[in-house]
């Protein structure tokens, strides 16, 4: 199977999977997965969040609950996953940033795939940056700009420590996959920002690295 350079597919090797595309294409497209042990994990971005349904920038530094649509959300990509996977759901090993709209989102997903959610991991690696002052901005493209600026926020992160620490995090994450077991990351939109997509939905399924 070639490469999906598409935001608009899921695939083991790269891309994302848009909840709204599955049924056109579920007769293109098998899920195997062909993430080597050692070599990478799949990654979930949260449901939607109180502060995305008010489109205001939420960094790691502040910690809304999910909306009953983000909830809705989780459940959807807990589907999602079920299908594409089948049994190997159920070897999925869930880490997730310790931020409750992540933590909501992971507790989902574990309950629907029958996975024990006592035994899911928070990372501090993978929490959202922080964004000091910063939160409360309006989401959109000025607040875009200036957080990809590479000025550090007023009482928030730098962007290399925020880049380093999530990196070490998904080399680490990587490392712990296995033939029947693949980690699957829980974090926000900054998270994969630095992992390298450009656009990812909420309860967006991609996986890591990309394949561009």
């Amino acid at each position: 199977m070639g490469r999906v350079r598409s935001g608009r597919s899921f695939h083991l090797r790269g891309g994302a999977f848009h909840h709204d595309r599955v049924d056109r294409l579920a007769t293109a497209m098998t899920l195997e997965p062909s993430i080597a042990p050692g070599r990478g994990f799949l990654f979930v971005r949260h449901g939607e969040s109180t502060d995305n349904a008010r489109k205001i920038r939420s960094g790691g530094d502040v910690d809304p609950l999910l909306t009953p649509t983000g909830t809705r959300q989780a459940h959807e990509a807990a589907r999602h996953l079920q299908n594409r996977l089948g049994h190997r759901s159920s070897g999925l090993k869930l880490i997730a940033s310790p931020l409750r709209r992540t933590r909501e989102t992971a507790w989902i997903i574990a309950v629907e795939l029958g996975l024990d959610p006592e035994k899911t991991e928070f990372w501090e690696g993978f929490r959202e940056r922080r964004l000091g002052e910063w939160n409360g901005l309006p989401a959109d493209d000025a607040s875009q700009r200036l957080i990809r600026s590479g000025v550090t926020p007023p009482g928030g992160e730098a962007e290399d420590i925020f880049r380093d620490r999530v990196m070490e995090a998904a080399r680490r994450a990587a490392g712990l996959a296995e033939a029947d077991r693949l980690p699957l990351v829980v974090s926000s939109r900054g998270v994969g920002r630095i992992l390298g997509w450009s656009e990812m939905p909420n309860a967006g399924i991609f996986s890591w690295p990309p394949a561009f």
